[in-house]
């Protein structure tokens, strides 16, 4: 009996016909995106795992990875280009609410990543490319702790952040490498109450170094209404 082999997001990949960023395999092969060891570490150890960067953008507001099997069941339950006007869709992450942060092609032939919505008619390839995609989380990350403030001090919030920026840097371009030293190195926000790492002027400095990128909107079926068609 022939043994089938189990999903991985290169073989999603290449079902989908988008290609896997460089830098999301090696994240994915180096277990960057793990929740701990299994369900039962991770809830034992959640602080811990998050104040360390465990997973990347630990920091980032409303962000959860997902595995191989829960993108292939997106993609073929709801981000299929049968249902979604032939457009394509590699999921890597949801929000808590089931939306989907996905790579997907763009008009000029790359690949961009951005958030689809569950529940809206329209979303939008955010951003030029994955590694534009977590420098951008990152920086808003940077400016704005306020999310993290629930189950952390504020100086716990931005070791959470530091933490993701020091493990996440030697993945990145050295151009995005260098715009990352510039929120630890930068102006630094007022004072140990701030729900914030950084200045907004810091903020907007790093994030003048990506390319400037027109986001595109594009039509979305809503997950009930798919395979109605």
């Amino acid at each position: 009996m022939t043994q089938v082999a189990e999903p991985t997001f290169e073989t999603l990949s290449a079902q989908c016909g988008i290609t896997l960023p460089p830098i999301l395999g090696r994240l994915l092969d180096d277990g960057k995106t793990d929740y701990g060891r299994d369900q039962a570490d991770w809830k034992l150890n959640w602080r811990d795992y998050t104040l360390n960067a465990q997973p990347i953008l630990s920091c980032v507001y409303d962000l959860e990875w997902i595995s191989v099997d829960k993108a292939l069941q997106i993609v073929e339950n709801w981000l299929n280009p049968t249902f979604q006007n032939g457009r394509r869709f590699l999921p890597f992450a949801i929000s808590g609410a089931g939306d989907a942060y996905c790579l997907m092609p763009m008009a000029n032939g790359g690949i961009g990543a951005g958030l689809v919505w569950h529940d809206k008619a329209q979303s939008a390839v955010e951003m030029p490319s994955f590694e534009s995609f977590i420098f951008s989380k990152l920086v808003e990350s940077a400016a704005d702790l306020e999310h993290l403030l629930d189950d952390f001090t504020p100086d716990e919030a931005r070791r959470s952040v530091i933490a993701n920026i020091e493990v996440i840097t030697p993945y990145l371009p050295r151009d995005l490498r260098d715009g990352l030293q510039i929120l630890i190195s930068g102006d630094l926000a007022g004072d140990e109450s701030d729900p914030s790492l950084i200045t907004v002027e810091t903020a907007e400095t790093a994030l003048s170094l990506l390319p400037a990128f027109e986001k595109e909107y594009f039509s979305v079926v809503p997950r009930w209404e798919c395979g109605r068609r």
